[in-house]
């Protein structure tokens, strides 16, 4: 069983992260798999827009797979140029739908926000709970998420890792529509097929234009993400949280200074 599977309908892409199991979690094979098929859709002109969803009814994507991580790195989920899973930090060219369907979490909720909609069931939630595992949200989660929800909220939901149900992401402005489970991949389709109808060039320009703004804006706080990446994933409290997660337990923190100034 593929665990990124890929269909056409039409002039869009539908890739499914397929690990149910897991929550749709993140591993190698997953980050190569979206990698690929981004890779394909960018260079098919026939495709006008791509969809990203979750196999299941549990979760679109819970982040990074820690117990994969904990013994093979996590060096081999981040694509060089292109970010976690091969889209949390990569500008790609062409519209990017989500169709959320459950937990949008970590890693997952990264990859949310680098896509231009965004879809949600009812009983869909978002978070970004890595710092209760003493990791840092590094997929550009955080150099997002003031720009679509204020400082405030931004700080509330990366410091306490507590997550919001879909109907305040939506009064939040995080997120476009939020819909019934069944309808959510025909929401999803639906703004496929507006910006199909659209100019192809005008809505590449569109894009880019919105993002170029932001990209500028933003430089200097993407090569600070990098530096405190390497500092907290090489971290003794990155360790600890991934193997509490792993024995299932709460982690001992030791209360030091920050290893980043020793």
């Amino acid at each position: 069983m593929a665990e990124v599977e890929v269909q056409q309908q039409g002039a869009t892409m539908i890739i499914t992260i397929n690990r149910p199991e897991q929550m749709n979690c993140v591993n190698d094979k997953v980050a190569e798999g979206i990698t690929e098929a981004l890779q394909d859709a960018e260079a098919d002109s026939a495709v006008c827009s791509v969809i990203l969803t979750g196999a299941g009814d549990r979760a679109f994507c819970t982040g990074m797979d820690l117990k994969f991580a904990a013994t093979h790195g996590s060096s081999s989920v981040i694509i060089p140029g292109r970010g976690f899973a091969g889209v949390g930090g990569y500008d790609f060219p062409k519209p990017l739908i989500a169709a959320v369907n459950g937990y949008a979490v970590a890693g997952g909720l990264e990859i949310v926000l680098n896509c231009d909609l965004i879809v949600a069931t009812e009983d869909a939630r978002f978070g970004l709970p890595e710092a209760k595992r003493g990791l840092l949200a590094t997929g550009g989660g955080l150099v997002r998420l003031s720009e679509l929800v204020g400082r405030s909220v931004a700080m509330e939901l990366a410091l306490t890792s507590e997550p919001i149900w879909a109907d305040r992401a939506m009064e939040l402005g995080m997120i476009n529509r939020v819909v019934p489970r069944e309808r959510l991949l025909a929401e999803a389709l639906s703004f496929a097929d507006k910006i199909a109808a659209s100019g192809p060039q005008a809505i590449l320009n569109s894009k880019r234009l919105l993002r170029g703004s932001y990209a500028r804006a933003t430089e200097r706080i993407w090569q600070l993400n990098s530096e405190l990446a390497i500092v907290t994933m090489e971290s003794s409290e990155a360790a600890e949280g991934m193997a509490a997660f792993i024995e299932r337990r709460e982690p001992r923190w030791q209360r030091m200074e920050d290893e980043s100034l020793s």
